[in-house]
This record gives structure tokens, C-alpha cells and sequence, in this order.
């Protein structure tokens, strides 16, 4: 494969580089599909596989030895990898919108991260904990559970989310960055969608966290975090919403493109038990195959011109207007509605043969119905924050 490098001899890759590395990683993810569920995690040799083709790097600066692409490139990477495996490509997705939340810290936690090990990765958990304790140099956790750490086996870093009280006014949530050996994994994840994402919970019991390795979540919001004085790509201009709902509903796209590959396989190979004849006589089938196919293909438009425009506007404003935002939490909830639909329809009709543990599109059915139980997936929250913004009440950006 062709290659670029930054000058220094640092791998880069292109977009049509990074797409062909994924593309050729897809039957590897799919036969270890098995094992990946039932591990509740990502394989070790799956995980380095991903890091030797250096995909784990494209949302990484040029600076510390990423590709820095774009988002839209970065949507295209994630649905070819969760054709292959839905977990594997919902941990991708969540690996690489992390690397892009590391370079949004300081200068000094960027270094401290990438510095030493341009491979290090992060896990994060929004859901848990309690407030840290103000103390010198830092906060302090005296103890917290926090939730949902997606990928946090394979981590070199966790940031926890975690509310610091103020005296009025909601409180300030900040990232606190930590090594991961500072904190305990807790082997609770036994989801019956992405079961092989090893989205564990993590303990954190007596952890110092210095300034500088925290982020506060309201300069994420507002593309105002400190990274982007030192990063200065598209990329790191963009705020949360916008830029991490791609992250967020991109496998659902490959998970939806892949049961339409198994369904299309099995009606050309498995007889109709009524009729002896396969699948392809059946009217009504091929009207749901092809009805699926196009609820995909629009999602896949819709979540890319997402990407697109959202990046577009950071180039030629200098920043995402609010209105693409509002559109972008619309369309990608939306997105994956789509998708959940198209895969509900294919394994319907497949018949109760589908409901084995060794038929994939039975598994790409649980995850696709994982992908959108997530809160930022939530359709009437997307749906209706985009009509509130319609009619003027407010400016649709916000959550709950």
C-alpha cells in the first residue's frame, strides 16, 4: 500500500488509504465475531490489528504522528469496519472520537498522553460518579463508580466526567484524565447488543487529578477547548454537538449495510421451506430487501452531508452555525432510526431460523437496536430539539 509520510517518516495515511485499510480488515472482524462476543471485548490480536494499520491515528494531529483527516472521512472508516463487526466497529468509532478528545486538552496533557507513546489510546465514562474534592494542584476522588467505558481494556488513559460544585448555578463538569492503571475495571458489561464492546464500568478510588488533565465539558460544547490553540485542523474546531453524534450513529450504517449482505446471501441459498423454491421468488421479500437497502443509503447520506457540512462551516465561518448543529442532532438520530428500521424488516422476514446464536443477522439486529438505545441516539430528544429551534423557543442545542 502507498503511504505518505509527514517528513519525519511518521506513517500518514490519505482517505483513500485509510478506506482501503479498513476494507481489507472487514472478513478478519467478521470471523472473529464469535469470539469477540463472547470475550465481551475486543480480542487483544483484533485491537492490534487495528492499531497496526494505523487507523487508530486518523483523528490524531499530524504533530504526535496522526493522519488528522476529516469526519467524513472518519465515517466512512467506521461503517466499513462494523460491516465486518458491530462491536468491533462501535469501539473503533468510540477509540477515535476519544483521540480527537485528547487533542482538546492542554498542550501538557496532550504530551503527556502522546509524548512518550503516539499509540495511546483513552476510554471515557459520561455516566456516574461524584464530585472530586478541590485540593493543591488538582482534585482529588475519594471513590466513584462510573459507567460505560467503552474499549477501557485496551486504554491507556480513562477521563471520567465528573461535576465540580460552584456556588451558583449548575455544576462545572469537567474530564478528569487518569492513567488506567489508577482505576479498577469492574467485568460488568453483559449487554445483550455490542456485547463485544467490553463497555465495563470502572472504580476509581483515591486518584489525584492535576489541572491541567482536565477538560471542562462547556468547551467542548462550545468548540472553546484548549487543544485547539495547538491543533489548528478543522477537526479540533469543531464542538461535541456535531462532530460526536457521527461518531455515535456511523456503526450503525455498517451494521445495517452487513444484514443486508446476509440477508441477500441467504435468499439466494436457503430454499423456502413451504415452496421449495429460495428466497428470491418471494415478492414480498425482495420489496423489503430493497426497501431496507434504501432506508441505508439514506442514512448513509444523511449522516455524511452531517459530516460535511458541519466541517464545511468551521472552514468558511470559522465555525458550525447553530443551525447546521440542530440539523446535524436531527438528521443523525433520524439516521439511525433508518437503520434500526431496515435491519428490523430483513430479520422479520427471515423467519425463526434467524433467531440461532450462529446467524449474523441476528447479531446485527441486536446491535443495531444497541447503536440507537444510546441517550445521544434518542430520536424525540433529536427530533424535537430541532422543532423547538424551528419555532423559535429556543436554540435546539440543548440536551434532555
Amino acid at each position: 500500500m502507498t503511504v505518505m509520510t509527514d517528513g519525519s517518516g511518521t506513517l500518514t495515511l490519505t482517505p483513500a488509504e485509510a478506506t482501503a485499510r479498513a476494507q481489507a480488515l472487514i472478513p478478519v472482524l467478521h470471523d472473529r465475531a464469535a469470539k469477540t462476543e463472547a470475550l465481551r471485548r475486543l480480542p487483544d490480536e483484533t485491537f492490534a490489528d487495528l492499531r497496526e494499520s494505523a487507523l487508530m491515528r486518523i483523528t490524531q494531529p499530524r504533530r504526535f504522528g496522526g493522519s488528522e483527516l476529516d469526519l467524513a472521512d472518519a465515517f466512512d472508516v467506521i461503517t466499513l469496519l462494523s460491516q465486518g463487526c458491530g462491536s468491533a466497529g462501535w469501539t473503533y468509532s468510540l477509540v477515535i472520537a476519544h483521540g480527537w478528545f485528547v487533542a482538546l486538552f492542554g498542550e501538557q496533557a496532550q504530551q503527556e498522553v502522546w509524548g512518550q507513546n503516539p499509540d495511546a489510546t483513552m476510554s471515557t465514562c459520561f455516566s456516574g460518579g461524584g464530585p472530586p474534592d478541590a485540593v493543591d494542584g488538582g482534585l482529588h476522588i475519594r471513590e466513584g463508580r462510573w459507567r460505560f467505558s467503552t474499549g477501557v481494556h485496551h486504554a491507556d488513559w480513562v477521563a471520567l466526567l465528573a461535576p465540580l460544585p460552584r456556588r451558583e448555578g449548575p455544576p462545572d463538569m469537567r474530564f478528569l484524565l487518569i492513567p488506567r492503571d489508577e482505576v479498577e475495571i469492574v467485568e460488568d458489561w453483559r449487554s445483550a447488543g455490542l456485547a463485544g464492546t467490553g463497555s465495563c464500568s470502572v472504580d476509581a478510588r483515591d486518584v489525584f487529578v492535576p489541572h491541567h488533565r482536565t477538560l471542562r465539558l462547556h468547551d467542548l460544547l462550545n468548540a472553546t477547548a484548549p487543544g485547539a490553540e495547538v491543533n489548528d485542523g478543522p477537526m479540533y474546531r469543531l464542538p461535541l454537538v456535531g462532530a460526536w453524534q457521527v461518531f455515535l450513529t456511523a456503526p450503525a450504517v455498517g451494521i445495517a449495510q452487513a444484514a443486508i449482505s446476509a440477508a441477500t446471501e441467504r435468499m439466494r441459498s436457503r430454499p423456502r421451506p413451504a415452496a421449495g423454491a429460495n428466497g428470491t421468488a418471494d415478492p414480498g421479500a425482495l420489496a423489503r430487501l430493497g426497501g431496507a437497502a434504501a432506508r441505508v443509503e439514506a442514512a448513509e447520506t444523511l449522516i455524511r452531508r452531517s459530516a460535511e457540512t458541519v466541517t464545511l462551516d468551521v472552514l468558511t465561518l470559522g465555525a458550525a452555525a447553530p443551525a447546521t448543529l440542530a440539523r446535524s442532532r436531527r438528521d443523525n438520530a433520524f439516521s439511525v432510526r433508518l437503520c434500526v428500521e431496515a435491519v428490523e424488516d430483513l430479520f422479520v422476514n427471515a423467519g425463526a431460523s434467524m433467531l440461532d446464536e450462529s446467524s449474523p443477522l441476528q447479531r446485527h439486529w441486536r446491535d443495531v437496536h444497541a447503536v440507537a438505545q444510546h441517550m445521544a441516539n434518542n430520536l424525540d430528544m433529536n427530533l424535537r430539539a430541532w422543532g423547538e429551534r424551528a419555532l423559535g423557543l429556543n436554540d435546539g442545542l440543548r440536551f434532555g
